[in-house]
């Protein structure tokens, strides 16, 4: 049954999917991209404009009504995908000529010059008039100045990087960096100026402290990186799409190495490597495993303590070795992850830094020129193996046209919010009749495992996949089509195009993967195959709105642009050096603000963006005085949610016991929440409930209570509140004892969560006519409620009336309560009592 023939109880899903319902008619209004309906052909529509968007609270039931924000869609064209044109020297000397005046004299930059000793407001206006008269004589002939060469040299002649403030201009950083560099191009002036009696000698050197520390350009040869630069090394740049066997044939060369690691971007990419080399699955293994230990932010697994293997992410990687000898080959993935603005600085230093013979880096095409320019010059030998993807990949000659009942098996939606992504689920599973397994990124990645195999498995009750954007990355997925719900995201603040990576990566998944046990058919292939992996026949990409297909078409012919520059976290050494020379009342954020106001970054790279710590650093705040700086920039580091409220509030728990006690007990800091005894809650709900039937949407539907559906965020936060624990426990062991009985809860949370995901309501019910169902079915599903279910839904139970348990919530939280009060009693024998 399509939507439009549906009644009034079926309502709009996500922010292109709308109804309009009026009292006395429905009236259809021409704009396709705006329903989420089957629309009849023969009618003509004209665009409804505007609409309205309902309540996300009505659509997704973990969603608290007072949180939900309506949101209209974004009408886009292809031209809102196009890059756009680089400003000209010209323009950015003209930029400098009227912002640099503007900043030097604001409150902002003052601050930061009387951090570094000019604190006479008299001095800092004498100067400052000077300096801008020398910026104006300097760069007013380049202002019209139309040769781009000789602009660009100009500037650079006087301090001024050409180059990178035109690639700040383009991403949108201008600001900050023209700030940055007239900041540092300030200082170094003043250090040129005779007059001791505005600028002495000894303040002099202080501020050429200053610069020599912010000054990161000889960071490469620095004594962190020194094992590197004494050996010859030979990188393997892998370059390929989605798909085309470059990670495989890199693993090969591993999985002959007497010494090596891989180091990928997730866990779990991580841990599928390390149980492939373990289980002889890699390369030319041939089931002949290799010990191979696993190395992760929140996990620690030793095989053999000999060996020369590992399986780490990018951040752990030891940089010199198992041994402080180096590595013989080091496989690191998805390379183009160096120009991510948060996490980009470990793959960088992961280049310029580690010591091993040969390095295989894969990723895509958009990395390499920048990492010729990165290792040309420090000696390192380059080769690029380029790929073809293994299987066709193809857009499909049709969108779904806005009919959830198109949607077939082996198909994955992308959406890109939690709301939407259970919005969709719950209209494929009550319009197409096909289950649905899900996937975004707040779930642990231990549940979105179990969700992709119940997905990959032919026998597994799933049959379509809704996935966020975290479907492009560390999943094997059998998707044989697909479909973006959408070309837009929501970035906080407001809709946005999805960059050309993002679709690439996310339409290359299509067609990406075939178990064994579905290559049988294609034994009389030509495609390649691997011991371990056997591709798919080829895979479809699609939309679901008729407007997005050409522009999807249009997209997926276009060449990824390059990285320009890679990121570069701030050293913890010079970030100490630094606090040390700036006056004691400054605050961590002011001191990440500080430097990044005045570094000076090596050719091709720019500093990583710090603003994400910010809100963590200000929690830390008050307990500076107990918390070293090492601590707290370890505490900035961790991994958590800022913006979920019991999240932040757990960590304010921790922080305070940390600096108050020395040791962080993990019952104490759970206690306000009650996050754990939410779990125990929905943990007694489960038992009452039966196993799920063999044949879904048959008969009546399952008994779901509401604290199955309720309880997802609370279970998600409570995971993500254990993992930073555990993330603790293995850098401050002595402080947070309690790791066994975290990591204990945690593997709890994870069968809680995808057992609630399994019970989520909303399939249709099989019928008959349409030959979803046969007499054979019909009595497996018979069978199994009557050995099962009770009357009223529960599980059967002996010794429990046929009528069945009552379930009410009081209830379970009162077996919940008397069962912690049982535990604690200790039972007196009878020996013992006598007498008394």
């Amino acid at each position: 049954m399509s939507l439009s023939r549906a009644g009034p109880s079926l309502r709009p899903l996500c922010r292109r999917c709308s109804q309009l319902q009026r009292q006395s008619s429905l009236v259809i209004f021409p704009s396709a991209r705006s329903l989420s309906t089957s629309l009849p052909s023969s009618r003509q529509y004209a665009r409804q404009q505007p609409f309205p968007v309902p309540s996300t609270a009505q659509l997704n039931p973990t969603i608290p009504r007072d949180q939900t924000v309506p949101r209209a869609p974004l009408q886009i064209t292809v031209d809102d995908f196009n890059e756009k044109p680089s400003a000209h020297p010209y323009q950015i000397v003209s930029l400098l000529l009227q912002r640099v005046p503007e900043y030097i004299a604001s409150p902002r930059a003052r601050r930061k010059l009387n951090a570094c000793g000019l604190d006479t407001r008299l001095v800092l206006y004498k100067i400052q008039n000077e300096w801008m008269k020398k910026v104006e004589n300097d760069l007013g002939e380049y202002a019209d100045n139309k040769n781009d060469q000789e602009v660009l040299q100009g500037l650079a002649r006087n301090g001024w990087n050409g180059e990178d403030l035109i690639i700040a201009m383009n991403q949108g950083r201008i600001i900050t960096t023209v700030e940055s560099m007239a900041l540092r191009n300030f200082l170094s002036w003043s250090l040129t100026l005779d007059r001791k009696d505005l600028i002495d000698d000894q303040l002099k050197i202080h501020i050429q402290s200053i610069l020599n520390i912010t000054d990161l350009t000889r960071l490469p040869y620095s004594s962190e990186f020194l094992s590197a630069r004494s050996m010859k090394r030979h990188f393997h740049l892998h370059i390929g799409p989605t798909n085309s066997g470059k990670t495989y044939n890199a693993l090969k060369a591993l999985s002959k190495a007497s010494s090596g690691a891989y180091a990928g971007p997730l866990r779990l990419l991580a841990h599928e490597v390390w149980e492939r080399m373990n289980l002889g699955t890699v390369g030319e293994l041939d089931g002949k495993g290799r010990a191979c230990n696993l190395l992760t932010g929140e996990e620690r697994r030793v095989v053999d303590p000999d060996s020369g293997l590992l399986s780490c992410t990018v951040e752990m990687l030891p940089l010199n070795g198992l041994n402080g000898k180096g590595f013989d080959v080091v496989v690191i993935d998805e390379i183009q992850m160096l120009g991510d603005e948060q996490r980009g600085g470990s793959w960088t230093k992961a280049v310029l830094g580690l010591a091993a013979k040969d390095i295989h880096l894969c990723g895509d095409e958009t990395t390499v020129k920048l990492l010729h320019n990165l290792l040309e010059p420090l000696g390192d030998q380059i080769t690029v193996h380029k790929y073809n993807r293994l299987t066709p990949l193809v857009v499909a000659e049709e969108s779904l046209n806005n009919d959830w009942e198109k949607v077939e098996k082996g198909d994955c939606v992308v959406t890109f919010s939690r709301t939407n992504i259970f919005a969709v689920k719950k209209m494929i599973e009550s319009t197409a009749g096909k289950k649905c397994a899900v996937v975004y990124g707040a779930l642990p990645p231990e549940t979105r495992a179990e969700q992709a195999r119940d997905f990959n498995d032919e026998k597994g009750l799933s049959e379509v996949l809704v996935a966020s954007d975290a479907v492009g990355m560390g999943l094997n997925l059998k998707i044989k089509r697909m479909i973006f719900e959408s070309l837009t995201k929501f970035n906080g603040k407001k809709e946005t195009p999805l960059s050309l990576t993002q679709i690439k990566q996310i339409a290359g998944r299509a067609g990406r993967y075939k178990t064994s046990s579905d290559s049988d058919s294609n034994k009389n292939s030509d495609l390649v195959t691997t011991p371990d992996e056997a591709p798919a026949v080829g895979g479809l990409v699609t939309t679901l709105h008729k407007a997005d297909l050409p522009i999807l078409r249009e997209l997926m012919k276009r060449d990824l642009p390059s990285i320009p520059r890679a990121n570069l976290e701030v050293p913890y050494n010079n970030l100490s050096e630094l606090a040390s020379l700036l006056p004691s009342t400054t605050t961590f954020g002011g001191l990440l603000e500080q430097f990044s106001s005045l570094v000076k970054v090596p050719k091709y790279t720019t500093l990583s963006g710090y603003e994400h710590k910010l809100p963590l650093a200000d929690l830390l705040e008050p307990y500076r005085d107990q918390l070293s700086l090492a601590e707290i920039d370890l505490f900035c580091f961790a991994p958590v949610n800022i913006r979920d409220e019991r999240a932040k509030g757990i960590f304010q728990e921790l922080i305070k016991d940390f600096s108050l006690n020395g040791y962080v007990d993990l019952e104490d800091i759970f206690k306000s929440s009650r996050l754990i005894t939410q779990l125990e809650l929905v943990e007694e709900t489960l038992r009452t409930l039966p196993p799920l039937p063999p044949v879904l949407g048959i008969g009546r539907k399952l008994l779901t209570p509401p604290i199955i559906i309720s309880s997802i965020p609370m279970l998600e936060t409570l995971h993500k509140s254990l993992v930073l624990y555990i993330w603790l426990s293995f850098r401050l062991e002595v402080s947070f004892p309690d790791r066994s009985k975290a990591v204990e809860l945690k593997e709890r949370t994870e069968v809680v969560l995808d057992n609630c995901l399994e019970r989520l309501p909303g399939l249709r019910q099989r019928k008959h006519a349409k030959g979803e169902r046969s007499k054979e079915v019909d009595r497996l599903v018979r069978d199994w409620r009557r050995e099962n279910v009770m009357p009223n839904g529960t599980r059967k139970v002996e010794g429990v009336p046929r009528k069945g348990l009552t379930w009410i919530e009081r209830n379970v939280a009162e077996r919940v309560k008397q069962r912690k009060t049982w535990r604690n009693v200790r039972v007196v024998g009878e020996g013992e009592g006598e007498g008394n």
